[in-house]
């Protein structure tokens, strides 16, 4: 389906290796805590939400396309921010498109809102607002992550211990050196869950293959964890801003009893040493995975949002 903006005016191009400089310029300054507002998720799952970037008037502009139906996030830079909404609105509402703004949280939710409202009266347009739960990301504190202490987390630390004792066990950073053998361990595991793969898990899968093939241009950082010599576990992520490290991928054997847990305190000890809180990225509205990122006690829920004019 071809885009909906074909004039000179916005310019969108694919996500490349080769724009992380300009990109990522733009989003540092932003400072979010949503996974989204980063280079790095953006050009991950850059082919499968065929994502597109275009500068426009000191404007980084990120536009999405899922099921056919085209998705702007929130503009990053500095100027005439009502101006450029305005102007992306009326070239979208002009195409016989609706005008859709996704992944967006509660703090830039009013300066949207009193856009969106002057801009409807003004058109005779109508605007909705719509939390997606299932892209709420929750968000931790790293020290408690990595400490576990209290009593709403004697059922993890029953884990680790169940894990400690039983294994002959060792970490290390992911390197250029061990790199392929996580990447069989990916593989194996991928294999093991191929009759049960959900849409979420498929997208996963080929978001962490480029993970991979990209890890150290994208400054991605990673710890594995092993029995004797055998990888069971390894996790992966990296800074989303000064205090806020994103865990992206995360998988463990669960035939060694206690090696998610193991892993996800491993890590957290790390992170803690450099940043205040660790962002867990969303459910993707999947039960088990919403009960097992509750049970480790977010701070808080970022909630997630989408407008849309018609």
């Amino acid at each position: 389906m071809p885009t909906f903006l074909t004039n000179a005016m916005f310019h969108f191009q694919p996500l490349d290796i080769k724009g992380q400089p300009l990109i990522s310029s733009f989003t540092h300054k932003f400072n979010c805590q949503l996974m989204n507002y980063s280079f790095a998720v953006l050009f991950l799952y850059r082919n499968i939400f065929h994502i597109q970037y275009s500068i426009f008037n000191n404007f980084l502009l990120i536009k999405a396309t899922h099921n056919h139906e085209d998705y702007f996030m929130f503009p990053m830079g500095e100027g005439n921010l009502p101006e450029l909404l305005d102007i992306i609105a009326t070239e979208t509402l002009n195409a016989g498109q609706p005008v859709r703004f996704y992944q967006f949280c509660n703090y830039i939710a009013p300066i949207l809102l009193l856009w969106a409202e002057e801009f409807c009266q003004r058109t005779g347009t109508q605007f909705k607002t719509i939390p997606v739960r299932a892209d709420f990301e929750y968000i931790y504190a790293a020290k408690k992550l990595a400490a576990l202490e209290g009593h709403l987390f004697k059922p993890k630390r029953n884990q680790i211990n169940a894990f400690t004792q039983h294994n002959l066990w060792s970490f290390a950073q992911i390197t250029q050196e061990n790199i392929e053998k996580v990447k069989h361990f990916n593989a194996l595991w991928d294999a093991q869950k191929n009759s049960s793969r959900s849409i979420s898990l498929t997208e996963e899968i080929i978001a962490l293959e480029e993970a991979f093939t990209y890890f150290f241009e994208l400054n991605l950082q990673g710890i594995l964890l092993q029995v004797e010599d055998k990888i069971v576990a390894f996790s992966i992520g990296f800074p989303l801003n000064k205090e806020t490290f994103l865990i992206l991928f995360e998988k463990a054997d669960r035939t060694y009893k206690g090696a998610y847990t193991m892993v996800n305190k491993l890590f957290a000890n790390e992170i803690s040493k450099k940043y205040t809180y660790i962002n867990r990225a969303e459910d993707a509205g999947v039960e088990g995975l919403r009960k097992a990122k509750l049970s480790y006690q977010p701070e808080y829920l970022i909630e997630v949002n989408e407008l849309e004019i018609v």
